[in-house]
């Protein structure tokens, strides 16, 4: 039986619909994602089955006795000195010396207070035991331990990274055990290794979860099924993330077909009507306008009935980067640089190298300097820099992850009229980004944060920028962007440096890695998904051992519908084959080509090709998640 059914909901602002008829149900252990742009009512939707708004039309009916939890995008605010095991604690606490006053309040010598004092009590104590009140901090003490926040349970919780703030936040909602969870982005300014925990977390608890996120890796992972939301309605598709794109090629192809053939229908009836109206017009005969009055009729019925031009929601953003190329062969080379606050230094002297045309993923945890290192680099870098080299021809484009490259008391015309020469190019440029004409208008400090990371990546494309320099460039971006600017990025012939906690875009963007170890640089020749595999796992078990804010699985790999724990399995296992992990990655760079394709099929508006792709995609996965499952089960033994 569901634990949350969502009947026929409507919810506007200001007349705007936002939601229409919108219906869902949550079954128990069931894990849902929540997918649709910036702006299309998610975080109303939660907000509204949370209980949170009761502003709307409709039934939300939740099972008697069943429990949610919610956990907002905002980080909490604390109290002066409140610590962890306070604020997880803290409704328990409440409600334990609310039944202390009432139990005084029994004795009272008034009967009627007394007995009403009674009744109050046993009614509370009923949701104290409930809420299991007794053990609240021993629980506590356990789930902080787990988050990785157990050496921090005692101390001022407002200490805490945004990061820590958000786990924070989800243990709390985890010790009162709840039947369902929502989640609303609760990776927010988190790690790579704390997104990995984080996946492993949500999986791994016994309730339901419905989680809104932009994090893919994390949808692929979690997710048994996604609700997509778009223009106010929500439709459901069985599987991960990735399960939900291929069947919405899939279907989108389809309709594709449908629509071209319905339109090539249309343009013989109207052919036809127009015909006959030539005729009705130069002959007297009412048998002709008759004629033509049945064909107008037929006209407007297959324009009622005919197909609609399919869209995969992706393609709105036409972001490019065509900087000037570059003949140097050196684009960055550091050399001895160092980094401290104060008395503390968080990068020892050490360097590396990034050749023009490379694109160089930088990671490490949060507060290893990786922001620093990279705005050192825009601000100091020269080719008379003796530390940090930067190529004699290289322009770069950045993104900075504070989001302060412009004036806040400018407009983003004026902005933009520093880099283009009129008002009507820097609108042309700025269409791309999704920016319209009344928006040109708007100052920076009113922008949301996915609208200033926009701005940042159209700057960098109006300046021609050869070497982009990315800290955080898909913060606050919805999917369908952040694809748009992977599709750019893809056909970009310059070099890249990125930092990012988005997994899925540095497997897709990125070729090779640079780490903070110890505080040092240290390259790794390899793209993301082989770093996490053989480093990075590694590190994240190092890190949580030393009580560094996170803790994470042992060596993690994919299975079809998730992340699952496994043991590396080497080449000599299947001589025949190069091994399992060998076969595996070729099926995935395999998986990727074959996504583009496919892609690229729809835009040209070959359906019939997209369509076979997606076919051959579909029964593509298939035998990748047998492989994942070998793999899985070979560590597992």
């Amino acid at each position: 039986m569901a634990i949350l059914e969502a009947l026929n909901l409507h919810k506007d602002f200001g007349g705007e619909p936002i939601l229409e008829g919108v219906s869902f149900s949550v079954e128990p252990g069931e894990k849902l994602a929540l997918v649709g742009r910036n702006g299309c009512g998610k975080t109303t939707l939660l907000r509204v089955i949370a209980g949170d708004d009761d502003d709307y039309a409709g039934t939300v009916r939740l099972l008697p006795g069943a429990r949610v939890a919610y956990v907002p995008q905002r980080p909490p605010e604390f109290a002066e000195g409140q610590t962890p095991v306070d604020f997880v604690c803290a409704a328990a606490r409440s409600m334990r010396a609310e039944l202390e006053r009432l139990a005084a309040a029994m004795s009272d010598p008034d009967e009627g207070a007394g007995r009403s004092a009674m009744s109050a009590y046993a009614a509370l104590r009923e949701v104290y035991d409930a809420d299991d009140g007794d053990n609240a901090e021993e629980a506590a003490g356990r789930l902080l331990a787990k988050a990785g926040l157990g050496h921090q349970a005692h101390t001022p919780a407002s200490s805490l990274s945004g990061g820590e703030k958000n786990v924070l936040s989800l243990v709390r909602a985890v010790r009162r055990m709840p039947d369902m969870l929502i989640l609303d982005e609760p990776g927010n300014h988190l790690d790579v290794a704390g997104l990995a925990w984080l996946e492993d977390f949500i999986r791994s608890l016994p309730c339901a979860v419905l989680v809104v996120s932009h994090d893919r890796r994390m949808l692929d992972t979690v997710a048994d099924a996604v609700l997509e939301l778009e223009n106010g309605s929500l439709e459901r598709y069985s599987g991960n993330y990735s399960a939900y794109r291929l069947e919405k090629l899939r279907k989108a192809a389809g309709q594709g077909q449908n629509w071209q053939a319905d339109r090539k229908r249309l343009e013989r009836l109207e052919a036809l009507v127009r015909r006959f109206a030539e005729i009705a017009r130069s002959r007297p005969d009412p048998a002709w306008g008759k004629r033509l009055r049945a064909r107008r009729s037929q006209l407007e019925r297959a324009r009622a009935a005919a197909t609609e031009r399919p869209d995969l929601g992706n393609r709105d953003a036409a972001v490019s980067f065509l900087g000037e190329a570059s003949k140097a062969d050196l684009a960055l080379r550091v050399e001895g640089y160092e980094k401290s606050y104060g008395s503390t230094r968080i990068i020892e002297p050490s360097g590396f190298t990034v050749q023009n045309g490379e694109r160089v993923a930088l990671v490490g945890p949060n507060g290893s300097g990786k922001t620093s290192f990279v705005r050192d680099v825009v601000e100091r870098g020269s080719w008379d820099d003796p530390v940090l080299r930067v190529g004699p021809s290289m322009v770069v484009g950045y993104c900075a992850q504070a989001q302060d490259l412009f004036d806040p008391l400018s407009t983003v015309e004026d902005e933009f009229l520093k880099i283009l020469p009129t008002r009507r190019d820097a609108l042309a440029h700025l269409g791309r980004f999704l920016f319209s004409y009344d928006e040109l208008d708007k100052r920076i400090d009113s922008l949301s944060g996915g609208e200033i990371n926009r701005l940042q990546l159209a700057r960098a494309s109006a300046l021609k920028a050869n070497f982009l320099i990315l800290d955080e460039p898909t913060n606050h971006l919805d999917i369908p962007t952040r694809e748009a600017v992977e599709d750019a990025l893809a056909d970009f012939q310059g070099t890249v440096l990125v930092v990012s906690h988005d997994r899925y875009f540095l497997e897709k963007v990125t070729e090779r890695v640079v780490f903070i170890r110890d505080g040092g640089f240290v390259e790794y020749e390899g793209g993301f998904a082989e770093y996490w595999r053989d480093v990075g796992s590694a590190g994240v078990r190092a890190g949580a051992a030393r009580g560094a804010g996170t803790a994470a699985l042992e060596n993690r790999g994919r299975a079809a519908a998730g992340r699952r724990a496994v043991k590396t399995e080497t080449a000599t296992s299947h001589p025949a084959d190069g091994g399992l992990e060998a076969r595996i990655e070729a099926m995935e760079r395999e998986k990727e080509r074959l996504e583009r394709e496919a892609a690229q099929a729809f835009d040209a508006r070959d359906y019939k090709r997209a369509k076979a792709i997606a076919t051959s995609l579909d029964s593509h996965n298939a035998r990748l998640a047998e492989l994942w499952e070998r793999l899985v089960s070979s560590g597992s033994a």
